[in-house]
């Protein structure tokens, strides 16, 4: 048996005076450096950004353009793919989606309402500009049609990357009148079948640069976010920072440096239960397109927390 021929060599070699030491170790660098997310089938030559999966981690929806990446007139839409024998299925686009300039989609704990931001025609406003959206799924798991969230929530300028808690709370970016800075980040709290006025999350958070394009977690305790012009960015188009509650407090915005990138590095996701987090970037300031990326949160979650200090104002 190899358990014992495995005794009778470690028995010689002790023996013999020899010490015999066996060290197991893990090696984490694999994991910490970010995997492109299904090259060449999700992730390709064109603009992809912005995932959002199911709770189940049976379907994932991105948006995706055709156009190069910050240029003015570029138009996106939200495409989605599922997962089918431990593999992703080749993307197809929403139904809901594909006439209009839409993007930032977020589905929700339960997998029933998307939440996305949209460009497209609305009764209620005009002019218009890049507002939340939601999408309902029925009992046969068909979208229904797009409902514009009301003026509470939207304003006259833009909005940007909705996103919830397991509470039901709605996170977003806005660059509308009365911020810090070029964007901030809010949050509109759920009050049964409707949200709450939103409020800013303040100036730890958000600061006289531009805040955009967040991630909370389920428990609302954890926040990601892209920044562009800080002092400590790599990148003037925007790295992800990341940020704690504690004592009902947020802590000093932290720069995520094993991601960040001289390009755009944006867009962040966390899936939980895999203890992944899934992110956008374009890798340089020189590149014309984006890939999603992946790579293992639990220790940049442990390294951060370890760091994490509140504001003392």
């Amino acid at each position: 048996m190899k358990g014992a021929k495995f005794t009778m060599i470690l028995f010689t070699l002790i023996s013999q005076g020899m010490l015999l030491v066996l060290i197991s170790c893990k090696d984490d660098s694999k994991q910490l450096k970010p995997q492109v997310f299904e090259p060449g089938n999700i992730s390709t030559t064109s603009v992809e950004y912005a995932t959002t999966f199911s709770i189940d981690d049976s379907e994932v929806y991105f948006a995706k353009s055709n156009n190069k990446w910050g240029t003015s007139n570029m138009k996106s839409s939200i495409y989605y793919s599922v997962k089918e024998n431990g593999e992703w299925s080749t993307p197809k686009l929403a139904s809901f989606s594909g006439k209009y300039d839409d993007s930032g989609p977020h589905i929700s704990n339960n997998g029933k309402t998307l939440y996305f931001i949209s460009k497209r025609p609305s009764k209620e406003v005009t002019p218009i500009s890049k507002d939340i959206w939601k999408v309902e799924k029925d009992k046969n798991g068909t979208w229904g049609v797009p409902i514009r969230l009301n003026d509470a929530i939207n304003s006259e300028k833009d909005e940007y990357s909705p996103c919830t808690d397991k509470y039901g709370n709605l996170y977003f970016a806005s660059n509308r009148l009365g911020g810090y800075g070029q964007g901030d980040l809010y949050i509109a709290k759920k009050e049964k079948d409707t949200f709450s006025s939103p409020i800013n999350l303040g100036n730890t958070i958000n600061s006289d640069k531009g805040e955009w394009n967040l991630e909370v977690n389920n428990d609302g305790n954890i926040i990601i976010f892209e920044s562009s012009g800080r002092e400590q960015n790599l990148s003037s188009y925007g790295d992800l920072y990341i940020s704690f509650k504690i004592n009902d407090q947020w802590s000093i915005p932290q720069n995520i440096k094993e991601i960040n990138t001289t390009g755009s590095d944006l867009y962040a996701e966390l899936i939980e239960d895999d203890r992944l987090l899934y992110y956008t970037s374009s890798d340089s300031l020189k590149s014309t397109h984006t890939n999603i990326y992946s790579i293992e949160f639990a220790a940049l979650n442990k390294k951060y927390r370890k760091n994490a200090v509140l504001s003392k104002q």
